[in-house]
């Protein structure tokens, strides 16, 4: 054999080994779990979570999948109740899942973490946003989303400095999301000078709120709520009472169906509204306009949290490819978790890499104020980390 192998062999091998290593997990099946609750008033999020999550697969799977094995995403609804929520997660435990993307709520984001750290299984939320999701010292745990504790003091200080208020009623939904947002709120805006006249709360699923709003003082700049369905509501029932305050609330009435359409014009009336979103409008950043046309070439309209979702299932498999790759087989649990932990991957939902903290939060998070415009968001500034 000639001591130097001729280009045209050199080459054959290259491809030959490339081609190897693409499709070195051919024939088998590499699964995902999607957590979220499919029904309930929070199924608007869990839908669209689920669908993001369906493309982003069905993308990859096209793309010959992850070293040639195909992707195949577990769906299952925790019914926004940390009960069910921590049953979901147990099934996944029980399975072939090798991560997760969910939950949607926080306080059954919470619960199921704590099973998923009990089998080692990586998962990732899309939007739970209360900070005790990653305080509580579990490796596994991610989030794509800001937290509340940035939210709500974010907030607080652009209604103090750039709208001039300064008396706030607040309400909460009661849950871990709502109530910790609101607490949150609260404390910026008085560490900002402002003043909390009025604090009450209300029950997820409520749907009557004459009574609240009959009983608010009448002197107060803003009314903040915590919470999500309920929002739209309290809304409605303001301005039918005559009360022309600013309406604010955090990324839980970020959600056309769930928050502009029942509001049935409220939105635009009287000092109109404040709504926080978790990513920019999209078709700002690279590559979201088109995940956003083939995602309602499928679906339809997007509603709230679908980049996010989408790049969360994009993070997974990345990390799962790696681990494969570095294994040169089927990864474990504990090999994908380790390539979570490090990866560096430019999605669609922001402007910056997605990389995590030592927590497991997205340093790339950040937030954006909205009003409502007819029957739509309109972002109008940004509140940084």
């Amino acid at each position: 054999m000639p001591r130097f192998a001729a280009p045209w062999f050199v080459a054959f091998f290259l491809v030959a080994a490339g081609s190897s290593a693409s499709a070195q997990l051919a024939g088998q099946e590499i699964h995902i779990g999607i957590g979220g609750p499919l029904t309930t008033g929070s199924a608007t999020f869990g839908v669209e979570m689920r669908q993001a999550v369906d493309l982003a697969v069905a993308e990859k799977n096209a793309a010959g999948g992850v070293l040639g094995a195909k992707v195949v995403a577990d769906a299952a609804d925790d019914k926004a109740d940390a009960a069910e929520g921590e049953k979901v997660a147990k099934s996944f435990c029980d399975g072939p899942a090798l991560g997760v993307v969910g939950h949607v709520n926080s306080g059954v984001t919470i619960a199921a973490s704590k099973v998923y750290a009990g089998c080692g299984l990586p998962m990732i939320t899309p939007m739970s946003s209360n900070p005790a999701v990653t305080e509580n010292g579990l490796p596994n745990v991610f989030r794509l989303t800001n937290r509340d504790d940035r939210k709500g003091p974010g907030l607080a200080a652009y209604l103090i400095e750039k709208m001039g208020k300064r008396r706030a009623v607040v309400v909460d939904d009661g849950t871990a999301y709502g109530k910790g947002l609101a607490d949150s709120f609260v404390k910026g805006f008085e560490a900002k000078g402002g003043a909390g006249v009025a604090r009450r709360a209300v029950k997820v699923g409520d749907t009557q709120f004459a009574d609240l709003v009959k009983a608010l003082p009448k002197e107060f700049d803003v009314l903040f709520f915590g919470g999500i369905r309920e929002g739209a509501l309290i809304l409605k029932e303001m301005r039918a009472e005559g009360f022309n305050q600013l309406f604010a609330c955090g990324d839980g009435c970020w959600d056309v169906k769930g928050f502009i359409l029942p509001a049935v014009g409220a939105a635009g009336k009287g000092e109109g509204v404040r709504i926080l979103s978790a990513a920019p409008a999209l078709g700002k950043v690279p590559g979201s306009a088109e995940f956003a046309a083939a995602y309602q070439a499928k679906y339809g309209p997007i509603y709230n949290y679908a980049a996010n979702s989408y790049d969360s299932a994009r993070v997974l498999m990345a990390a799962i490819e790696t681990a494969a790759k570095a294994k040169g087989a089927m990864p474990a649990r504990a090999d994908v978790l380790a390539a979570l932990k490090a990866i560096k991957l430019q999605g669609i939902a922001y402007a910056n890499p997605v990389e995590w903290s030592d927590k497991g939060d997205n340093l790339a998070a950040v937030i954006f104020v909205n009003k409502v415009v007819g029957d739509r968001f309109e972002e109008i500034d940004q509140i940084g980390r």
